[in-house]
This record gives C-alpha cells, structure tokens and sequence, in this order.
C-alpha cells in the first residue's frame, strides 16, 4: 500500500468532502459501526458525484462496519466496490483489524481476473495524462523560446478605502493628486494652528486678572473686563470659530474630492526602458 495514501485521504475529506461522508467517518472513528453504515448507505444510494479519493473512503468505511456487524455479503460488495475504484489498494493492517484485512485480500483475490484489465487501463491512462502534460510543458517551453521573454510587467496596486476619510490630504495623495493633496494639507495645517493659537490667547487674557477692572474705572463699561480687552477677546474669538470652520470646510471638500476620484485598484504597466509607464485604473469598488 502506498504509504501516502492515507494522508492523502484525510487531507481530501479535510478540504471538501460532502457533509454524508464526514458525519460517517466521525460515527466510523468512534465505532459506531451501525450508525456509519446506515449512513453511507442512505447516502451512496443517491448516487452523489464523487472523486476516487472519496469513493475509496466511503466504500472502505462501508465494507469494515459491515463486516464489523457481521453481514459478510454487505462487506464484500462494499470492497468489490472500493477495488473498482483502486484495484492496487491495501488496507493497512496497523489500522484495521487482521480479520477485516484477510477478509478484504480474500475478496481482492477472488476478483482478480477482473481487476487485472481495470488496472492495466489505469496504468494506461496515467502513462497518457503523463504524455499530455509532458507535451504541454514542451509546447509552453518552445513559445517561451521563440517569443522571448515578457517585455510588460503589470504592477497591481490596490489603493485603501480609509484614507478618503482621514485630513491633511491624504485621500489625495493616494489618488496621485500630489499637488491637491499638499494645498489641502498646508490649508488644514495653518487653520489647526491659528485655531489652536487663538483658543491659547483668549484663555491667556481672560485669565489674566491684571487685567480685569470695575464699573468706577474709564473704560470698563463692562465689567470685569475693559472696553478695549473685550473688543480684542471679541476678534480673538472670531478668528478661532473662523479659523475651525475654515479647517472643516478644507476637510470635509477634501472627503468629498477623495471619494470622486477614488479608484480601488490601479494597475500600471511597466514596459521596457526608456518607455513610460502607462497607468490602467480599475474599475471594480468595495466600498
């Protein structure tokens, strides 16, 4: 038996074997014999399309509960079954039980006149599919020679939907509109920073209690601060809620602008030197 098989098995009921056949191999693996085979009876009398690898599994699953339950006639059309499907296989006596193993080589024998044409075609057949793909990797091997080597690459960039959404810029420089994308930044930059220095200077001067003052002095008509310093905090106010709308207006233009020019995918060909690239924006979006 090859020692792959087994592996080879398990790794394909793993990655897509049907729901049947995975509810009998755990009823199977933990000897519920009589569950596994009612199973995979109902099951194979639908006559579900199945790969070799899975027709093996379920019929030699099959043939061992059955002959585990004692119904010897079952089993044998079970592993008659199995071996039309792989006349070569074994069962591997470090997993199955000696009676079950001699049971299964008797019927392998008693059909040997039958299995001998099935395996030949077999061996036929893989000795073809060999031809075939040796032919193919031949037929690639002398297009690639005469054609030469690929004079174009394509590089596939694929761009994060996010960035439309952060500031500075960003949405921008993503897109490749350098130049927006700094505008924006420096605009978002120096409103961030008059709106930060006119918040500190408004609470400077209506901290600062040198400089409040009564109703009894001139020019304080308005307590607790003077005439002048309540018209210079009335400015300094008006540059920060100015300063903080122009900063959202530059931010929210610039969310919107990212959006509209937004492409998921950019895919940019890059040809021989001294040619220029040549950009193919995609047009597939998940948003």
């Amino acid at each position: 038996m090859n020692p792959a098989l087994p592996i080879a098995l398990l790794l394909a009921l793993a990655l897509g074997a049907p729901a049947e056949l995975k509810r009998a191999k755990d009823r199977f693996e933990f000897g519920a014999y009589a569950d596994c085979a009612g199973t995979l009876r109902q099951w194979l009398a639908t006559e579900p399309t199945l790969s070799d690898e899975q027709a093996v599994e379920a019929y030699r699953m099959l043939g061992i509960s059955e002959l585990q339950l004692g119904d010897e006639g079952q089993a044998r059309a079970a592993f008659v079954n199995l071996l039309s499907f792989d006349p070569d296989l074994a069962l591997d006596p470090f997993l199955v039980p000696p009676a079950v193993v001699d049971f299964f080589d008797r019927v392998k024998k008693e059909h040997e006149p039958a299995l001998a044409p099935l395996r030949e075609r077999r061996r036929e057949l893989r000795e073809q599919q060999r031809l075939a793909e040796e032919a193919k990797r031949r037929l690639l091997a002398e297009e690639q020679a005469r054609t030469g080597p690929a004079t174009k690459l394509v590089r596939v960039q694929e761009r994060i939907y996010l960035f439309n959404w952060l500031p500075l810029g960003a949405g921008q420089f993503q897109n490749g509109q350098n130049g927006k994308g700094t505008a924006l930044a420096a605009g978002q930059v120096a409103a961030g920073l008059i709106n930060i220095g006119a918040i500190v200077t408004h609470r400077q001067i209506a901290d600062d209690r040198s400089r409040l003052c009564t109703s009894s002095q001139a020019g304080c008509s308005r307590p607790p601060y003077s005439d002048s310093d309540r018209t210079l905090l009335g400015r300094v106010e008006a540059v920060k809620y100015v300063s903080a709308a122009l900063f959202w207006s530059l931010y929210a233009y610039g969310v919107w602008d990212a959006h509209r020019n937004f492409v998921p995918i950019v895919e940019t060909e890059i040809g021989p030197p001294g040619k220029p690239p040549a950009a193919r924006l995609g047009v597939e979006g998940r948003f």
